[in-house]
């Protein structure tokens, strides 16, 4: 043989082992950050599981990283994929030599070690390693958290890896509703939860389109005159088969998809109609408020939505106020007060909701333009046993004066917070002590009796009016 073919026949063949290894690395290991792919963490994990002695569990540790989309958004993809490195980087330098750690996807990562439910040192290195994590590029992300975490054991847990895998991905998305950098344990109740979360977007979508959501409206009295300044529209959902679902249940869900959006539609056109035919009626409810929810407020075209369904359902816009929760205002400052001053342009009111579960700075909110301040429910409850609620209160009372804002005072159900609330000057209350939501027809004898109703607490003037 020439020695020219030898030689050219023994370069193809390693070229061809050397192409054959590289292919079967890609095909195992993330081109990014060099992580297992699933396949291969899996088949990985399998062989360690069965090397578990009877006395020892197998943690895996699922990741998911909530704000690369956002960080792409932001930044551009240079900055997406520098933060997917710098998480690979810090789990490698966190963890054992070693250790089996993979990504999946574009965001999810998991790694697997040698640690017990019970074992509270090897829980708390966890921890540690996905607190560090969690530190990457907080600056650039605000407050909004950057990851959620979940682990699962063998074999109290799981039987295999590929379902230690999965309920370990299961804590993380449960993980994900707790707002918070915390690896959440895998419990079993955990896929009915989001057997359940998937059932109810499905039922909300059908809701939407066959109108069985309804409005109910809670007065909003003014403690020193007793008459009714207007009311909270309140979204309540009976479906045929569940019978009543609570907003605290189908409302998070419809968050975390585009059905608020249908939600919020719903809620401010069917107030926006009520309004104008009670105007029309002459029964004059006031100020009618309506809940608007995180996911409403960052869409660019929200404020146009409102001035748009206003041009088609017309009131005076001062008789229109939007409650806009606290948090929202720390989630994200500087696009909320942007949102609300292009909200005021349009000529309606503005409300901060549950003011004092977070603790918003003085400074800040006297930048915003709002109109009125609502005290948390927490604060109200039992005010008349607690010296410390009542001075606690009197401040926010006094802080809203100076900002020239109204305060409302939220769950009022006992005539002693009542009387408590307006010793410290508090303007207005909402509360079961003067009536719980009531839907539409009910609402409007509410209105009816009202004036009468009122001599029990004391409100001569609305009666006399």
């Amino acid at each position: 043989m020439n020695p020219d073919s030898v030689a050219d026949s023994m370069k193809n063949g390693v070229s061809d082992v050397m192409l054959q290894q590289i292919l079967i690395y890609n095909q195992r290991h993330d081109p990014l950050t060099g992580l297992l792919t699933f396949p291969a963490f899996k088949d990985a994990l399998t062989g360690m599981l069965a090397d578990v002695r009877p006395d020892e569990e197998q943690a895996v540790v699922w990741i998911d990283l909530l704000n690369v989309r956002r960080e792409f958004s932001l930044w551009g993809w240079d900055a997406a994929e520098s933060l997917i490195r710098g998480v690979g980087l810090s789990l490698e330098s966190g963890l054992a030599r070693n250790t089996l750690i993979g990504r999946f996807g574009g965001r999810c990562f998991a790694f697997a070690v040698r640690a017990a439910k019970t074992d509270l040192a090897a829980r708390k290195h966890i921890q540690d390693v996905v607190d560090t994590i969690s530190r990457l590029g907080a600056h650039e992300l605000d407050t909004t958290p950057l990851l959620s975490a979940g682990v699962a054991f063998y074999p109290s847990d799981a039987s295999g890896a590929e379902e230690l895998i999965r309920f370990a991905s299961m804590a993380a998305g449960c993980a994900r509703h707790t707002h918070g950098a915390m690896v959440l344990p895998f419990q079993h109740g955990m896929n009915n939860v989001l057997v359940r979360h998937h059932k109810l977007e499905v039922e909300i979508g059908k809701a939407l389109a066959q109108d069985q959501f309804t409005m109910f409206y809670q007065p909003n009295v003014d403690l020193i005159t007793g008459k009714v300044l207007g009311a909270e529209a309140l979204m309540r959902w009976n479906h045929p088969e569940w019978g009543p679902v609570a907003p605290s249940e189908f409302i998070p869900v419809a968050e975390r998809s585009n059905l608020i959006h249908g939600l919020f539609d719903f809620s401010l056109r069917s107030a926006l109609k009520r309004a104008r035919a009670w105007n029309r009626a002459g029964i004059a409810p006031g100020i009618i408020a309506v809940n608007v929810s995180p996911a409403n407020l960052r869409r660019d075209d929200f404020p146009r939505r409102v001035r748009s369904l206003m041009e088609e359902l017309p009131i005076a816009p001062m008789q229109l106020e939007l409650e806009i929760t606290e948090s929202l205002l720390l989630d994200d400052e500087q696009l909320f007060a942007a949102r609300m001053r292009q909200l005021k342009t349009i000529g309606v009111r503005l409300a901060i909701d549950d003011f004092g579960t977070r603790y918003t700075g003085f400074n800040l909110l006297k930048r915003l333009p709002l109109d009125a301040m609502k005290i948390d429910r927490c604060f109200i409850r039992g005010i008349h046993r607690s010296e410390d609620m009542r001075v606690l209160c009197r401040t926010i009372v006094a802080m809203a004066r100076q900002m020239k804002l109204r305060t409302v005072a939220e769950g009022i159900e006992e005539m002693e917070e009542l009387e408590v609330l307006q010793e410290i000057g508090c303007d207005d209350g909402q509360g079961y002590l003067f009536q719980r939501p009531l839907p539409m027809g009910d609402f409007e004898d509410f209105l009816r009796a009202w004036p009468k109703r009122s001599v029990s607490f004391g409100f001569e003037i609305a009666q006399a009016s």
